[in-house]
This record gives C-alpha cells, sequence and structure tokens, in this order.
C-alpha cells in the first residue's frame, strides 16, 4: 500500500520490543497514521477488518503477546481498499428526482402522522435516500428490513435506536416503545417493507395507531401487491395510507447526468455523447451506473484516452460484460 511518509517520532501506545519485529512496529505506526489522517476509529476498523475490538485495541497498542503479523497484514489489506476508495471520489448524494419525492412523502408523513407509502424498481436509489433523510433530519428512525423480520426483532432495533433499553418479552417492548414515541415528532421508516413479516406489519400499524407516529413503507413493487387489494389481510394498514405515489420505475435523465458529471469530474467537460452512452447502459438505474459503470471508467479508462462512446462501449464489453444498448435515435 502506497502510504504519506511516517513521522518516525514514537506515537502513544507504539509497541516496545518483544513478539513484534521491526516490520510489526512499522506496520502499527502506518495504521494509527491512516486511522488518525482519515478521522477513523478503531472500532470502525475493528468491524471492517473483522478482528475483534479488544485484539484490535492490543495489537495497536503494543501489547499484544503474540506475533501480530497476520492481523496488522489483514488491516492493511482494508486500509488500501478503503484508501482507493476515498481516492476514488465517489460521487457524492445527488438530490434528484426520486430523493425529491421519497422526501415530500417523508415530510408529509410525519407532518400527518400516518402511513406513506413508496415503492420503486430496485437500483434507483431509495436505500440511500431513506439514510440520506435520516442523517440529515432529526427524529427519524430507519429499519432496513432484514427477511422475515418478527416484532421482536422490529421492537428491539427501534429500541435501540432512540438509547432506550430493552424490556424483555413482545408486548413490554411494545408498551415501552409506546410509551418513548407517543407525543414526539418521529417518523418511523421501514426499508424493504415487503421482507417484514405480516405479524411485524401488524405491530407498526398498532404503533402508528397508538403512539401517533408517521410510518413509511419504503419497497419494490411487491410492496404494492402486498397491501394494495381492498379488504385484503393488510386492509387497515391501507387505509390508513395518506400518501402514495405510482411506483418509480427509473431515474431520470437529468438526474443520471448529475450523477456522471460529479462522479467524473477529472475527465473535464462530459460530450452529450458521452452523457448519452452512459444513459443508455445505465437504463434509468441508478446503481449500475454509481456501483459498476462509473467505477469500472475509472480504474480502466481515466488517464489514458479522452472519454468517447468507444472508449466507453470497450470498457463495457470487456470488464462488465455488458452488452451493447440502443440508443436514443437507433432504427
Amino acid at each position: 500500500m502506497s502510504t504519506p511518509a511516517i513521522n518516525q517520532t514514537a506515537l502513544p501506545g507504539m509497541p516496545a520490543a518483544g513478539a513484534y519485529s521491526e516490520q510489526d512496529r512499522t506496520k502499527v505506526k502506518e495504521v494509527l497514521k491512516w486511522l488518525n489522517d482519515a478521522g477513523k476509529s478503531r472500532a470502525w476498523l475493528s468491524k471492517k477488518s473483522n478482528i475483534p475490538g479488544g485484539t484490535l485495541s492490543q495489537i495497536l497498542s503494543g501489547k499484544y503477546v503474540s506475533s501480530p503479523t497476520r492481523q496488522l497484514n489483514q488491516m492493511l489489506a482494508v486500509l488500501e481498499v478503503e484508501g482507493d476508495r476515498m481516492r476514488d471520489g465517489t460521487p457524492g448524494y445527488i438530490k434528484g428526482s426520486v430523493h425529491d419525492l421519497m422526501c415530500l412523502v417523508m415530510d408529509r408523513t410525519r407532518k400527518h402522522q400516518n402511513f406513506g407509502v413508496v415503492t420503486g424498481y430496485v437500483g434507483i436509489g431509495k436505500s440511500r435516500c431513506c439514510r440520506e433523510y435520516r442523517e440529515t433530519h432529526p427524529m427519524t428512525l430507519l429499519v432496513e428490513v432484514s427477511p422475515n423480520m418478527t416484532p421482536g426483532v422490529l421492537m428491539t432495533e427501534l429500541l435501540g435506536q432512540l438509547n432506550n433499553a430493552v424490556p424483555a418479552g413482545l408486548n413490554l417492548k411494545f408498551q415501552e416503545l409506546v410509551r418513548v414515541l407517543r407525543g414526539t415528532n418521529y417518523v418511523v421508516i421501514a426499508d424493504e417493507a415487503e421482507k417484514m413479516s405480516s405479524a411485524a406489519l401488524e405491530h407498526l400499524r398498532r404503533l402508528r395507531d397508538m403512539a401517533q407516529v408517521g410510518v413509511v413503507l419504503v419497497g419494490t413493487e411487491k410492496l404494492t401487491n402486498l397491501i394494495k387489494p381492498q379488504h385484503g389481510q393488510f386492509d387497515q394498514i391501507r387505509s390508513r395510507v395518506g400518501m402514495w405515489p405510482k411506483t418509480i420505475e427509473r431515474i431520470s435523465r437529468d438526474d443520471a447526468d448529475d450523477m456522471a458529471r460529479i462522479a467524473l469530474a477529472d475527465a473535464g467537460d462530459l460530450s452529450n455523447e458521452v452523457l448519452e452512452t452512459l444513459w443508455a447502459y445505465a437504463d434509468g438505474s441508478a446503481r449500475v451506473l454509481n456501483e459498476n459503470l462509473i467505477p469500472a471508467i475509472k480504474d480502466y479508462g481515466m488517464g489514458k484516452l479522452p472519454l468517447s462512446r468507444a472508449l466507453i462501449e470497450a470498457i463495457a464489453a470487456k470488464v462488465l460484460f455488458m452488452s451493447k444498448p440502443r440508443y436514443e435515435g437507433d432504427k
């Protein structure tokens, strides 16, 4: 991993002689300097490297009794990937058409303390918008639903986000959650809500009724099929929905162009042909654009040749194994 020159002055907690080789001590300095420069914690690195927090702390404090070489190499490998990712300049969040619509639903649901529903095709950025909304709007609880999430897991997650003690027993959990939320301005967002168990959805309905807080269900078009039918299993939820826009099928061309311009800013002004090519390959998916096309262009196209349709097509075919798309105007 390429790292800046390291000040050889001993850092706090530097290991002394013992199980640490000279190379180990240098690696500890590299890890500590990286964390300090990036503003990242040891807990963050522990999770990223899958090394228990206590073990990682001992190693970086010079107190590990065995050779730390393997774990240090593991840490440095993680930091190399993270460094590459940071240097890539991953595009910032774009407040485009999907963002505007989802925030409108969330804001109105909070205000009117009812249900809101947002459905959209995979890859349009629903989950990213949910996380961004939570970061920028206080008093927002976001549950990223796991498959068949049960009421108990749901209540535990919500109480944990509220930094509240979690009592034993489902009924006590529910009562405590109602007590904490009643009279507040919270909104609860359930992302990928179609994966939630029917019992958990019913608990969300009762939570809304008893605590008088807004609840937004976000998911794919499968969520519509689950709760839309009149007189169906979730008719009581459907009847409480205050805002339910039609299913979002794709991001807009303007959204895609903005994402590309920001992510590929180092390439200078992007020609309309380049933007049209990216739009054709992305086919309305923010995920395909931001997680596939743009990283591949950065890795294999930037700084070698001017960006062009031909270069993007070559990268898409040889790196991503994508078929050539049809462009607007093609017969």
